[in-house]
Formats: structure tokens, sequence, C-alpha cells
């Protein structure tokens, strides 16, 4: 079954122990594999975890125990950080430079030598196994506090003003740390949209896509900013001033590209009062469920 709520679901309780059941269910697969898992299998439980936390966001004005599962969830994302970080960089910098210039290759061998080794180390994968399998066990007794209709128009309202604060704040300052925070928010928002695309498909899912189309930009936005901050950080080992100083004005320019799309984008998707928006969604779920 999907990410997304169901007529099934007898209350918003039962939606949150079956769709974090499977999350996680299939999160331990993926990870209890023999042998080193691979960048997708990786990216998958990454991917898991997020969504997860985008739901425990959802649900939180009801879920007592939502600070200490997020920590958990939090953790076993860091723990498998590693591999995919370094794939990214290198990802990011191919994208960026198809065809790098000589003064830049040291830095792209430097690249592929740190993805390399995140492969052939297997990180966190243990911590994280042990962290998800009792996130599992705890996941069948979890319990909300509160009508449905009341938890989920307050944890809806408080995702969009949180995103409409982080977008504020990034618009001031676009650089690396306000944009991720608003990227967060953003994703948070992108994850209840396809939660609640069942209620009214013909009008949520166009929501849910503009808003993963936004949380995309602001993906390729922040790995730009980790690629060049990485680059200065490792300059006096791998680049001369010249090439990095060709790093950081293409970083850059590709950046102020993606915030000439990102902006316009998210003041649409999060235009209008957050608890107004949020009222007309829990009507439209309320009427779903019949």
């Amino acid at each position: 079954m999907p990410f997304s709520f169901d007529t099934e679901d007898r209350s918003l309780e039962a939606a949150l122990r079956r769709i974090a059941g499977h999350e996680l269910d299939a999160a331990v697969a993926q990870i209890a594999r023999p042998g080193p898992v691979p960048a997708a299998g990786i990216h998958d439980i990454r991917k898991r975890i997020k969504k997860l936390r985008g739901l425990l966001r959802l649900l939180r004005p009801g879920f007592a125990e939502y600070a200490v599962e997020n920590a958990a969830l939090r953790d076993a994302g860091q723990h498998l950080s590693g591999q995919r970080d370094a794939e990214v960089r290198l990802a990011t910098f191919d994208r960026l430079f198809p065809e790098p210039t000589p003064a830049l290759l040291p830095f792209r061998h430097h690249l592929s030598a740190l993805r390399d080794e995140a492969h052939s180390t297997p990180g966190g994968t243990a911590d994280a196994t042990g962290i998800l399998l009792d996130l599992r066990q705890r996941a069948t007794a979890w319990t909300l506090k509160g009508k449905d209709r009341s938890i989920l128009q307050k944890g809806l309202s408080e995702t969009r003003r949180r995103a409409i604060a982080t977008l504020e704040d990034a618009q001031e300052a676009p650089e690396i740390d306000p944009m991720h925070e608003w990227r967060k928010r953003a994703k948070d928002h992108w994850y209840q949209a396809r939660l609640l695309t069942p209620i009214w498909p013909e009008v949520m899912a166009p929501i849910a896509n503009a808003a993963s189309d936004l949380t995309e930009d602001l993906g390729d936005h922040h790995d730009l900013g980790v690629l060049v901050e990485h680059g200065v950080t490792v300059a006096k080992q791998v680049l001369t001033a010249a090439a990095l100083r060709q790093l950081t004005k293409a970083t850059t320019a590709a950046q102020r590209k993606i915030e000439a799309r990102a902006f316009p984008l998210g003041h649409r998707i999060f235009a209008g009062d957050p608890d107004q928006m949020a009222r007309l969604w829990v009507e439209w779920w309320h009427h779903w469920r019949g």
C-alpha cells in the first residue's frame, strides 16, 4: 500500500501504525540483506526514514512520543549518511562539470576516492539496523491522544506556518543553512500532501507534484552548497586558488538559477493563511472518510 491514508484505516492511529510498519519493514529488509548495502539501498532507506519523520510531524499534536521517536529516526538516518553524502558530492560535481578542466581534475579524483572509500566500509549500518528494529517493535503500540480532526488540522497548520517562515528566512539570506531549513519544511509539506492525495486526487496530486519539484530544486541547491564547502575545506590539498574560484563561480551561478525558480514556486505553494488552508484540507479529508 502506498505512503498515503486509506479509507480502511479506522483512525489516524491505525494509519500511523500501518504506514510506519510498512516503511520500517521495507527499510529493515534492505539493510538486513547479506553483504554491504548498495548505494541505491541506502538511498531508499533514507527516503523511508524521511517519509516517516514527515508523518510523525503531521501527527505530532497528538503523539506524545514524538520527540523520542523522531530523534531515533534522525539518528538512524545519520548513521547511513556517510556513503550517501560521498555519492552526492561526486554526482553533483559531474553534473556541474561534465568535462572538467585540468585544474579541477585533482578535486574530482579526491571526490571519487572518498566515494570508493565510503563504499568499501560498512559505516553505521549495524547501528542503524538496531535502531530501526527497535522502532519497528515500538511502532506496533504507538498511540495518539486527541480527536483525529484536531490532530490533523494542528499538524497541517504548523507545517505550513513553519514552511512559510523558513521560506522568508531563505529569501532574505539564500545561504546553505536557511535554504536547507526551508527544504526540510517543504519536504514535510510534500510528504503530507502525498499522505492526503487520496482525499481528492485531482486536486491533491498536482499540489504534491509541485512540492516535489520544489524539494528537488532545493535539494540540488543544498548539494551545490555542500560541494563548494567541501572544496574550501580541502582546497590546499587538491585545488589551486584559481580552481577554487572556478568551482565557486559555477556553483553560485547554478544556485542563482535554482533560486529564480524556487522562490516564486514556493510562494505559490504556500500562499494562503495556514489555519484556513489546514481547515480546508481537513474538511476534504472528513468528507472523503464518509
